[in-house]
């Protein structure tokens, strides 16, 4: 069981250490600076997915380790259930990565669908239907981009590192996002910069974000 001092550790990690290119010249960049009480509204855009880009054939394993620097013993202790394309994932070692894949994350969920969408858990062998399969013919000379998504206390305990580190959203749901807690987030800014001009949340609003990613960063109050 991760500790308090363990998470901040780890968030560290994350920040200073992993490796995350979901930024590119030809996307907007949108920083956020706020006070740490609405820091948790963004973690609907963390479930509603986040783009990633790795090498193909990169396993899940290898993607929160060596390109995220999360420790191996919050993947195996904390991470309890993964999908890889809806599918149930038991093995995060050997399932690999495609381009477009949706990969989400959870920690352990209550009831039977929890018991029974476990990673190697009792129920396992019993939905071999609904269970992904390793694909050994993915090429491993190209990048791809991998969707990837934080549910429950993975995105409480994961959400402020890569918020800060920077994801790369669509930018209609960002302005839907917005547009729900603007209120909020006027009361919470204390700086935004969209391609380091200053700006506010009005004028987020104001602007066009149809058919459009943005590389957005939020750092709180607290960490910055």
């Amino acid at each position: 069981m991760f500790h308090a001092i363990g998470l901040i550790d780890m968030e560290k990690r994350i920040v200073n250490e992993g490796q995350h290119p979901g930024n590119t010249p030809s996307k907007p960049h949108l920083c956020m600076t706020i006070t740490a009480g609405p820091v948790p509204h963004f973690f609907s855009l963390l479930s509603a997915g986040f783009s990633v880009y790795v090498k193909a054939g990169c396993s899940i394993n290898d993607l929160l380790s060596q390109e995220f620097g999360i420790p191996e013993a919050y993947i195996n202790d904390r991470i309890q259930t993964i999908f890889l394309n809806g599918k149930a994932v038991d093995d995060s070692k050997s399932a690999t990565l495609q381009d477009g894949a949706a990969l989400a994350l959870s920690a352990a969920m209550p009831g039977m669908v929890g018991s029974t969408f476990r990673k190697e858990g009792v129920f396992a062998g019993m939905r071999s239907q609904i269970s992904h399969v390793t694909d050994s013919s993915v090429h491993h000379d190209s990048q791809i981009e991998v969707k990837l998504k934080l549910f429950n206390l993975i995105a409480k305990e994961l959400g402020p590192a890569f918020l800060q580190k920077g994801v790369s959203i669509e930018g209609e749901r960002f302005r839907n996002f917005a547009l729900r807690f603007s209120e909020d987030l006027k009361a919470a800014c204390i700086s935004i910069h969209l391609n380091d001009e200053k700006t506010n949340v009005a004028g987020l609003l104001e602007m066009n974000w149809e058919n459009k990613q943005v590389f957005l960063q939020v750092t709180s109050e607290k960490s910055s």
